[in-house]
């Protein structure tokens, strides 16, 4: 991984790899170098990420733009920041036969509450590279806090029920909370915490 003259953001890298699902490392993915705004990972061809010998499916490409594109956006936040995908679209260019995919992610406009950044995918194939998909990311930007006291008893506080969704986890400061359903009973309550 190589660092920028702003020092090394190998946290962010280190979060990604070490999440309790495991996606990123069971996909293989590797980052290659982390800076102000920018990232790049690497992805190798293995047959679980095929539905054709020596051909990236679809999935794999998505997954690799998703945690590129929002560890570049990660390392304009602050230490112990994180980010969640709520939109993005990817385009197909081209079939990506090859050895392995680079991602090259930079940021397009950096938010205090969403971050957009673009994502270039290329297929590496006997030392040239081929660009097979480009996507947009949009991230919500979530700030690190301390646990709160409603954290820790497993109640949603108020942060916890704005942002919510039903079923899916979020990172903050490397813990995983479950999301609440929003109620309206919930979101009238929020207002009042």
């Amino acid at each position: 991984m190589t660092t920028s003259d702003q020092g090394s953001r190998q946290d962010i890298a280190d979060a990604v790899l070490s999440l309790p699902v495991a996606v990123a490392a069971a996909f293989g993915l590797t980052f290659t170098a982390l800076a102000a705004g920018r990232a790049e990972a690497w992805l190798g061809w293995r047959p679980e990420h095929s539905h054709t010998p020596g051909a990236f499916q679809a999935n794999p490409i998505a997954a690799l733009a998703d945690f590129t594109g929002v560890a570049a956006g990660v390392t304009l936040l602050p230490p112990g920041g994180a980010a969640a995908t709520v939109d993005y679209t990817a385009k197909f260019l081209t079939e990506a036969r090859g050895d392995h995919l680079i991602a090259r992610a930079r940021v397009l406009r950096p938010g205090t509450t969403l971050t957009v950044a673009a994502v270039d995918i290329s297929v590496a194939r006997n030392g040239t590279e081929t660009l097979c998909a480009a996507v947009l990311i949009t991230m919500r930007n979530i700030a690190h806090r301390a646990r709160s006291a409603a954290d820790a008893a497993g109640r949603p506080s108020s942060a916890t029920r704005s942002i919510s969704g039903g079923g899916f986890c979020r990172c903050e400061a490397g813990d995983f909370f479950p999301l609440q359903e929003t109620t309206a009973a919930a979101t009238q309550e929020a207002r009042t915490d």
